[in-house]
């Protein structure tokens, strides 16, 4: 079963995503990366913000939130990007799961 992790920072906003084993032939893998590449673009494209992303084995986006002013617009994408990963794991629960993890918090 292939899991995705969502990255969020110590405030709740989402900084990242990492998809690890995913069986690339099932709908709900297809559809994530889609999810994923699309989300990549648009951000790099229309706002203008920088991320990193790889679409390999263990596919990941990392979003530069350094921009205060697009707060509400980053938050706005990548929460529905979450939305739509969580419909795929409802749709595909033997396929994916989705997990929520915080960064960069130290104890």
């Amino acid at each position: 079963m292939g899991e995705i992790v969502v990255q969020r920072d110590d405030r709740g906003r989402i900084v990242g995503l990492v998809m690890r084993d995913l069986d690339p032939e099932t709908a709900a893998a297809l559809s994530a990366q889609y999810f994923l590449q699309a989300v990549s673009e648009s951000l790099s494209q229309y706002l203008h913000v920088p991320t990193e992303t790889s679409l390999t084995d263990e596919a990941f986006l990392s979003v530069n939130r350094k921009d205060v002013h697009l707060d509400r617009e980053l938050d706005a994408v990548l929460e529905t990007l979450v939305i739509g990963f969580r419909m795929l794991e409802k749709e595909y629960p033997s396929d994916l799961v989705v997990h929520e993890a915080t960064v960069g918090v130290e104890v």
